[in-house]
């Protein structure tokens, strides 16, 4: 086994995802195959952000949308995907609860970001989640998983890099990058949160 030396780490190149304005302020510059965990009540704006967030990212590569919840013809997925102006043909969206399905999609996609809205409706747990990603550890690959709440998260929160809790209609991020900030989802939020 190989080991490095506090100047081989210090001066070793790391990709980010240079995100910029309220983004940045929420993520920060994370590493290329960073994870999140994105979590809140019903109706809280966990896919609203899901979406906004896939818009941005398109801006890198492909980005798989596994819609579990909605089917692809749901009035509301087509009324969400309007209103959060998501345009780009990178964004691409699929509707299933396979993760057979879900594995060839990654497999043969060429896909750098892959959310999952939810994992509780594809019924996938930390174990296959973290099979899935191994498979392709070698890849630039980012996993974002959307979660209900009411779930125990104490595998995954040591796991993932960055933790979303979606609260009355904001976003809140806390981990590995340094920001604890809050951003607007929803367009007229009831209640101003705090951070968890």
């Amino acid at each position: 086994m190989r080991t490095w030396s506090p100047t081989d780490i210090a001066e070793r190149n790391i990709d980010v995802y240079p995100f910029t304005d309220e983004w940045n302020k929420l993520l920060g510059e994370p590493d290329i195959r960073f994870s999140t965990l994105i979590r809140g009540k019903a109706k809280s704006g966990k896919s609203t952000y899901c979406m906004k967030f896939a818009q941005e990212c398109s801006q890198w590569g492909r980005v798989l949308y596994i819609s579990a919840e909605e089917r692809i013809n749901s009035k509301t997925l087509q009324q969400r995907i309007s209103t959060c102006g998501v345009t780009s043909p990178k964004v691409r969206f699929a509707h299933t609860k396979d993760l057979d399905d879900i594995d060839k999609l990654v497999k043969n996609g060429g896909y750098r970001f892959v959310i999952i809205d939810s994992v509780q409706h594809i019924k996938m747990d930390y174990d296959k989640f973290e099979a899935m990603r191994q498979r392709y550890k070698r890849r630039k690959l980012s996993w974002h998983l959307v979660m209900q709440m009411g779930v125990s998260i104490v595998k995954w929160e040591h796991e993932v890099d960055v933790l979303v809790e979606v609260k009355e209609g904001y976003a809140y991020a806390h981990g590995r990058y340094g920001k604890a900030d809050r951003m607007q989802v929803l367009n007229q939020p009831k209640v101003q949160g705090s951070l968890f």
